[in-house]
């Protein structure tokens, strides 16, 4: 009888060293995922382009010139005719209250019309020179040029079969005769007498801001003026005759204080 034999499961002997198991081979690197299409919409549109600037328009809003000392005065008087007239509501009673009150809104009629009511005013057609009683209408295509004497004047080209053209003087923008010396003397060279508050070359500024400092406010109102009637005529502004127009609501301020006035001193006694 054979002996019994063990069964023992197929596999290397308890000596035998067990080999390494070899590595598994890394996948091969797939492809990028392509990136997910966007949602169709609307398709882009380009942005518009600019509008080209349309031949004598220099100016996109009007622009006003006027100085500041006017205004300053128009609402110094403002707040002492009411006060005026306020203090007559409450205490008076006679003839002599109404005259004053009829004196203090004629004198304002006149307030409105010299000081605030007067200014330049330049917009993408042309010029507007507002005076106490009367408008000025000037295309940019007959402005020829725009200086400063007395005050700022508008030079028009000459309309057909006239000589010369017409100056249209501002009652807006002036300069006072100290003022105008004292930048004539700037531009000879003597400043010997001039006064103290003017900037001279040892203030440490350039040139051109000393220029600018020195001239008054007047004349850089009317280097922009002058500025803008050149520019418009390299646009191709059209020309065109000057427009006069009276202007009704100013003359109405003073009229109508002044025939109640002269109504209080003759007839209402």
């Amino acid at each position: 009888m054979q002996p019994e034999q063990g069964h023992r499961l197929a596999g290397p002997t308890d000596g035998d060293a067990v080999p390494p198991r070899p590595a598994e081979p890394d996948p091969p690197a797939g492809d990028p995922v392509p990136p997910r299409p966007a949602e169709p919409g609307p398709p882009a549109t380009d942005p518009a382009p600019p509008r080209p600037a349309e031949p004598g328009a220099p100016l996109s809003e009007p622009r006003t010139f006027r100085l500041p000392g006017a205004i300053v005065a128009w609402w110094a008087w403002l707040i002492l005719a009411a006060v005026v007239l306020a203090d007559i509501a409450f205490t008076g009673r006679n003839h002599t209250a109404v005259e004053i009150a009829a004196t203090l809104l004629f004198v304002t009629g006149l307030v409105y019309a010299c000081a605030l009511r007067p200014r330049v005013i330049a917009d993408s057609a042309g010029i507007t020179v507002q005076n106490p009683l009367r408008d000025h209408r000037v295309p940019w295509g007959s402005v020829i040029a725009v200086d400063l004497k007395e005050s700022v004047q508008v030079h028009c080209a000459a309309e057909p079969g006239a000589k010369r053209g017409k100056v249209i003087h501002s009652w807006a923008l002036y300069t006072q005769r100290r003022t105008r010396l004292r930048s004539e003397m700037l531009k000879q060279g003597d400043r010997r007498r001039l006064p103290r508050n003017t900037v001279t070359a040892d203030s440490g500024m350039s040139p051109q801001t000393q220029k600018l400092l020195n001239q008054p406010a007047a004349q850089l109102m009317a280097t922009q003026l002058d500025d803008l009637a050149r520019e418009a005529r390299e646009r191709g502004a059209a020309p065109g005759p000057p427009v006069v127009r009276w202007a009704w609501p100013a003359i109405a301020a003073i009229i109508a204080p002044a025939i109640v006035l002269v109504l209080v001193i003759t007839v209402f006694r």
